[in-house]
């Protein structure tokens, strides 16, 4: 009980950081579109793609790593092997780091002219030291990761959020005075910073929390820690992870190459083009929200899959396994339908226009695919079993290219020919990899099951949100839509829409008492009497 309340808690403090951290992206997304132009925005967008591929490589299977690794040197009592592990990793994953941070400048050139858009060349070098920097800070987040200590990784995404924004908009807004190309490159010079503020504040905490004090008291064990075993087991859990994580992030680089050119061969011209696939970064910042309460769960999950399975205690690894896709559709269902009724609305009052909105409109629900791909990368991964995965990915991303390159040549479907795409490419994964997750551990998790409440909650939620909008509809006969008029729309919605879909969730059992206290009990004095009554 007291692990699974860490990880809901956990979980919890990381999905609040993690809002915070995008609504600041959000609310930096208009400014920086209205100070570069679409243009410049599809410049920026495409310079950005390069940028999350290399991450990918050098990054994103490094925490995930690192924190298994510490998770179970933790679970057998050994806070030696734990420090030994960021010791090691932090010499290995840096060193990588620089390698391609310096060859992603001497490319950028090159990459540039493949995308044909050789204005994103300068942005494209700004990034390279960050490749460096976002290495140190992956393993450092991976460390507090494993050790279930999720306040730091929270606050550091905070503080990161900030520095990029404030840093990025002054870059852009200083240094678009004299080009498209260094406007976009200046929108990028926060990103180092705020990585490095955040991995100063992390080794502030590392120092202020004695883990490594508390190694040096800890008895020692018989068996010895050995570097090269350590280094071994790193490389063993983070090929695959950054494989996998690469082939989802290689999809954005798929579409700045083959939807750039395709775009072009449907009949528009390269300023037209650039501005349709801001259009489409637009649309992945919108939905990249609630995303990152999937990406928090499946953070804290991780160190309670790697603990039961060093255990070998397999009732608990289904549990945390169940738990984590019913979590994931809790949140990525009602999150699609509300993005796309409230997508005109999240527009107008974002960036002063509904143009792109259809795109929201149509292709939200992909989000709920993508989470289910997200989180059985993650429990695959902490089951050991992550090489079947990058299988079904590579499955995915070729019916991604062709259907893309089929349907984005074609004038009247254009960029929406990528919803399509994105959403073949999660979908057959998703099949693949539940089919195998339910054959390893032996366990039935049928999928209407899990999602038949959320559905039906969100169902009503969206007939709510729509009648709160008609009296607004009625105005827009009057008054031409505005800002002024589209977030009073939104904040309603979202309040509104949270509590009908709360509501209705409590009296289907789709929350319990448990699942609220295993958060906090705090939540159980804000909840009105009502709601409380209906909890089981």
């Amino acid at each position: 009980m007291r692990e699974k309340s860490s990880v809901a808690k956990g979980m919890f403090i990381l999905s609040i950081a993690g809002i915070l951290a995008k609504v600041i992206s959000l609310f930096y997304t208009p400014f920086l579109r209205e100070i570069l132009g679409i243009t410049g925005y599809g410049v920026y967008t495409k310079s950005t793609e390069v940028f999350v591929f290399i991450y990918a490589l050098t990054s994103m299977g490094v925490q995930p790593a690192v924190a298994k690794v510490v998770a179970e040197y933790t679970a057998l009592k050994n806070p030696k092997g734990a420090i030994r592990t960021l010791k090691v990793a932090t010499k290995f994953y840096v060193f990588i780091g620089a390698i391609l941070g310096i060859l992603m400048i001497v490319f950028a050139g090159v990459i540039a002219d493949i995308s044909k858009t050789p204005e994103m060349k300068i942005g494209i070098m700004v990034l390279g030291p960050c490749v460096l920097i976002t290495s140190m800070l992956a393993v450092l987040r991976g460390f507090m990761q494993g050790k279930s200590d999720m306040k730091p990784i929270a606050i550091s995404q905070i503080f990161e959020q900030i520095i990029n924004v404030t840093l990025s908009l002054l870059g852009a807004y200083i240094l678009v005075q004299s080009s498209v190309a260094l406007g976009s490159a200046g929108a990028q010079i926060g990103t180092s910073v705020g990585a490095l503020f955040a991995c100063l504040y992390i080794i502030y905490c590392y120092d202020k929390q004695r883990y490594k004090e508390e190694a040096l008291e800890a008895p020692s064990l018989d068996k010895k820690i050995i570097d090269s075993r350590i280094l071994k087991k790193l490389i063993m859990y983070s090929v695959p992870i950054t494989i996998s994580a690469g082939l989802q992030n290689f999809g954005g680089i798929v579409d700045m190459v083959n939807v750039s050119k395709r775009l072009l061969v449907a009949g528009f011209s390269q300023d037209a083009a650039n501005a349709l696939y801001g259009m489409l970064g637009i649309y992945r910042t919108l939905y990249g929200v609630p995303l990152v309460i999937i990406t928090a769960i499946g953070t804290t999950v991780l160190p309670a899959l790697a603990k039961s399975l060093v255990l070998k205690n397999r009732q608990e690894l289904k549990k945390s396994i169940s738990q984590a896709f019913k979590l994931t559709f809790m949140i990525a269902i009602p999150s699609a339908v509300g993005l796309s009724i409230l997508s005109s609305d999240i527009y107008m009052g974002l960036y002063l226009s509904d143009g792109g909105s259809d795109m929201m409109l149509m292709g939200s629900f992909v989000m709920v695919l993508m989470s289910m791909t997200q989180i059985q990368s993650i429990v695959m991964q902490g089951i050991n079993r992550l090489y079947y995965i990058l299988g079904t990915f590579c499955i995915g991303i070729v019916i991604k290219i062709i259907v893309n390159y089929v349907l984005v040549g074609i004038p009247e479907i254009n960029i929406y020919g990528v919803i399509v795409g994105n959403c073949l490419w999660h979908l057959i994964p998703a099949i693949l990899n539940h089919r195998k997750i339910c054959s390893i551990m032996k366990m039935r998790m049928p999928i209407i099951r899990l999602i038949i409440r959320p559905i039906v909650a969100s169902s009503a939620m969206a007939i709510v949100i729509y009648v709160m909008k008609l009296p607004f509809e009625f105005l827009y006969r009057f008054v031409e839509p505005s800002r002024l008029t589209a977030i009073p729309i939104c904040i309603i919605g979202v309040a509104l829409g949270g509590f009908v879909y709360a509501y209705l969730m409590i009296l289907m059992r789709g929350i319990t008492k448990k699942d609220i206290e295993n958060i906090s009990p705090k939540i159980m004095t804000i909840l009105p009497r009502f709601m409380r009554i209906k909890l089981r």
